[in-house]
């Protein structure tokens, strides 16, 4: 009787352990936190300024300047002078008056050209970093380049622009623009790791922030809620995907109620944020945490640097957890947005 009882046991496990195949992004190169051949723990300086860090989130630096995006302001550029420590004016209206801003999904500083990405408006605001500097009145774009799909992220690449999609009925992840905000093409399939996603599941499960090296012809996507890193081309096609430093997996789940859907990110733990291209090296934010529910906030408290390959060269260890953060293209300091106790910039040398 005992032996038949384990005959049965051993044949369920085998049945089962042939049914459940396990997690795994197809092509997909494996690599760990130990990869990073330095490790270097990043003490925090603050900068204090004449008037306070209200509710920011984006932040780019030109020279002296750094321009901060407020989310909780009538204008949306608050702009700080890092030598004198003043803020030195406020630029640009929330709203949706023609040169007005609703939702800014990306801040992109390329040469002396300011690149706005609103994705509620879906039009790309194209400033002069220079209007900046010379604290320009009734500072304007100098172009805007209007497009027909809703993303989740764009950047500027040589002549255009490429897009990740919000949500494509043919799970297309990439658009392609040109200067005058025409679709060209689209490319780029979701990756497969063993379980099947619903279009919506999808479409939050690969969220991603994107970099991009006109000089490299590339274009660098890392996962929000996926550790799982991805090289293209300028034509979309993969050239390399990665998955590290702790190999996880998406856990959106789709939830329907009275014919209403919904996510759930219960369990969720957060990757990647922010990737910066400086100089033939990539930057980016790194969780690796749930979200914090007492708090209301992600906890990043890493900064990992990878070669334009993407191979793993250093991983900074921030003494404060941060909201996001800019490099200085000279220096390499990382300055940064925290709210640990309240919103304040922080430099981290």
């Amino acid at each position: 009787m005992k032996r038949s009882w384990l005959i049965r046991l051993l044949l369920a496990t085998i049945l089962f352990s042939s049914c459940h195949k396990p997690e795994k992004y197809e092509n997909a190169s494996i690599f760990s936190f130990k990869d990073f051949r330095i490790t270097t723990k990043l003490n925090d300086t603050a900068i204090e300024f004449d008037e306070l860090i209200m509710f920011s989130w984006l932040l780019v630096k030109s020279d002296s300047l750094v321009i901060v995006q407020n989310i909780n302001s009538k204008n949306i550029f608050h702009v700080y002078n890092i030598n004198s420590r003043k803020k030195v004016e406020e630029f640009v209206s929330w709203g949706s008056g023609p040169d007005d801003l609703l939702r800014i999904q990306n801040m992109q500083l390329v040469g002396s050209d300011l690149y706005i990405a609103d994705s509620q408006k879906r039009v790309i605001f194209k400033y002069d970093i220079n209007d900046f500097h010379q604290l320009t009145n009734d500072l304007a774009p100098k172009q805007k380049v209007a497009v027909s799909d809703f993303f989740s992220d764009l950047a500027y690449k040589d002549n255009g622009f490429v897009a990740l999609t919000y949500i494509n009925p043919e799970n297309k992840r990439l658009i392609f623009y040109n200067m005058d905000g025409e679709k060209e093409f689209t490319a780029g399939e979701h990756p497969h790791f063993g379980r099947e996603l619903t279009d919506f599941e999808k479409m939050e499960s690969f969220n991603s922030g994107i970099a991009v090296s006109p000089e490299h012809q590339r274009i660098y996507l890392f996962g929000k809620s996926t550790d799982l890193i991805e090289i293209y081309d300028f034509q979309g096609v993969l050239i390399k995907r990665m998955h590290g430093p702790q190999q996880i997996f998406p856990q959106v789940k789709e939830v329907r109620e009275n014919d209403f859907a919904s996510l759930s990110m219960k369990g969720t733990t957060f990757t990647y944020f922010l990737p910066i291209i400086v100089d033939d090296e990539i930057y980016v934010s790194y969780s690796g945490k749930h979200y914090d529910i007492e708090r209301k906030n992600i906890t990043i408290q890493n900064i990992l640097v990878f070669d334009m390959d993407c191979n793993p060269l250093r991983r900074y260890e921030l003494s404060k957890p941060i909201i996001s953060f800019t490099i200085d293209p000279e220096t390499k300091s990382i300055y940064a947005i925290s709210d640990v106790p309240d919103y304040h910039m922080v430099v981290f040398e």
